[in-house]
């Protein structure tokens, strides 16, 4: 009896720490609201989200549910800035940052379904190109949501800001990929590996240089 309880303890505390981890995220996240609305609202959208996690966790559809609340994050949080602030600058600002969120989930979803139609098929120009659309989904969607969270809360600049979170980005995952993957997995790749993030790195930076110093007209 009691051999049985122990797994089933390890796996409750082991439940209770991702909601805690994924609702301090959350509320990190939050930053991206007016200071004062999360005053106002903050602490209720942190529960509310703690249940439906709890609940999605159960029917094991947390990708999709971290997706609707990312955009819902987005949507609501740049609405409440420009209401907030009441300048049609900020409006304007509020429908560039949107073609430029769906710029970025759309590249991101392009290499994920290219990554995992490579891999079911077996298709080998493909999977040549694998390490780099591992690291374009997996720092695509840490870095932009970075950018975006700092764009929102700081005055820092916006392309060196782009600039230095995904350099920091790629850095941590490729070393923590070394040290967790590398060492368990015999067929590790690490030149491969190393490559796909610099050229990860390299088209991450270069779209973010390319949409600040974009046309007027595209503004």
């Amino acid at each position: 009896m009691q051999r049985n309880s122990c797994p089933h303890a390890a796996l409750k505390q082991m439940r209770k720490s991702h909601i805690n981890t994924a609702s301090r995220l959350y509320d990190w996240l939050l930053r991206a609201y007016p200071p004062e609305f999360r005053r106002e609202f903050g602490h209720e959208m942190v529960q509310v989200f703690r249940d439906c996690y709890r609940s999605e966790e159960r029917n094991r559809s947390l990708p999709g549910f971290w997706c609707r609340t990312l955009l819902d994050l987005f949507t609501t949080a740049a609405k409440e800035r420009a209401d907030n602030s009441g300048r049609e600058g900020v409006f304007m600002n509020r429908r560039s940052d949107a073609i430029a969120l769906l710029g970025c989930i759309a590249i991101i979803v392009v290499a994920f379904l290219l990554l995992t139609y490579g891999r079911k098929n077996e298709v080998g120009s493909i999977l040549l190109f694998g390490y780099v659309l591992d690291a374009v989904v997996t720092t695509g969607v840490i870095g932009n949501l970075i950018v975006f969270v700092l764009a929102k809360t700081t005055k820092l600049d916006p392309l060196r800001t782009a600039l230095w979170t995904f350099a920091v980005v790629h850095a941590v995952l490729l070393l923590f990929i070394i040290g967790v993957v590398g060492r368990s997995d015999p067929r590790f790749n690490l030149a491969a590996t190393a490559i796909g993030y610099v050229v990860s790195f390299a088209i991450w930076a270069g779209l973010h240089y390319a949409w600040r110093h974009r046309p007027p007209v595209y503004s």
